[in-house]
């Protein structure tokens, strides 16, 4: 029988987790949080900066515009990445390591978590291209059937946009997910096809977790803060610059924590495949 992962009881170890542990996630989390709040301002105030100016050269310009912004975020994705591992290791009691730079390191598991993760951003950035492809020819459909026209026909359109694309690709995604938080913890026997068995008949589940979990709740109080700092004096201040980092990463940071909690649920009540025997 497939083990069916529980959607709220597994939300609910996630939060228990983050307020449980909070003095240990944190120590983690607070300097990748600095970094990606100064590089992210970094890359606000060069933007009104044209480093290549002064240059006579096209390309060389071009390269000097846009090679702060480059390495910001080749800087801000290793750190996050870093940070994920360390975190995973943490939520499944792997952590090897304490303190504030815990998370700064990088192993042999580090790269087997990037090559997991390749996996998956190819995966986003092929539905993204079939999206890409198919979505507007959609849209010239319904614009021209005057299904547009309406504001129950723009809706029925989002829903049916989602159900062909968006969907199918969090499926997809969450299939080869487990694999991410195997790695962090140099469990070799969950590999990407390991991961999309164990995960097999929970990807609804697991779609609805972080759904549910993280996109729904941090979807409320972004368009929340949202609207408190438009009614402020401080609009456009820096506190608004920083406050949709700040979530964003809280958001990232839950993420995180649930599919560890999705990896061990899943680990502990299904067979490896390797595991079942012969017939």
């Amino acid at each position: 029988m497939t083990y069916k992962l529980p959607i709220f009881a597994t939300i609910a170890d996630g939060y228990r987790f983050l307020i449980a542990q909070f003095t240990g996630w944190f120590q983690l989390a607070i300097a990748p949080l600095v970094i990606c709040i100064g590089l992210n301002l970094a890359n606000g105030w060069l933007a009104g900066e044209n480093m290549g100016a002064s240059s006579d050269t096209p390309t060389l310009a071009d390269m000097l515009l846009n090679a702060p912004f480059i390495l910001a975020h080749l800087v801000i994705a290793a750190t996050l990445l870093m940070y994920a591992v360390a975190l995973h290791r943490l939520v499944l009691g792997a952590n090897d390591r304490t303190g504030p730079l815990a998370w700064l390191a990088w192993r042999s598991r580090h790269w087997r978590y990037v090559g997991q993760g390749v996996v998956i951003v190819a995966i986003i950035l092929l539905g993204a291209i079939v999206t890409a492809t198919f979505v507007p020819a959609i849209g010239t459909v319904a614009g021209t059937a005057g299904v547009l026209e309406s504001a129950a026909g723009q809706v029925t359109l989002t829903f049916v946009v989602l159900i062909l694309f968006a969907v199918p690709i969090a499926l997809l995604s969450c299939m080869v997910l487990p694999a991410l938080p195997a790695a962090a913890v140099d469990d070799h026997a969950v590999s990407l096809s390991e991961a999309s068995n164990q995960a097999k008949g929970n990807l609804w589940r697991m779609t609805i977790i972080f759904a549910l979990g993280v996109m729904l709740p941090f979807w409320l109080i972004e368009k929340g803060v949202g609207l408190l700092t438009s009614r402020t004096a401080t609009r456009d201040g820096l506190p608004e610059l920083i406050t949709p980092i700040v979530i964003n990463f809280i958001a990232f940071t839950v993420t995180i924590v649930l599919l560890s909690l999705i990896y061990r649920r899943l680990r502990d009540n299904t067979t490896l495949r390797a595991d079942v025997p012969a017939r």
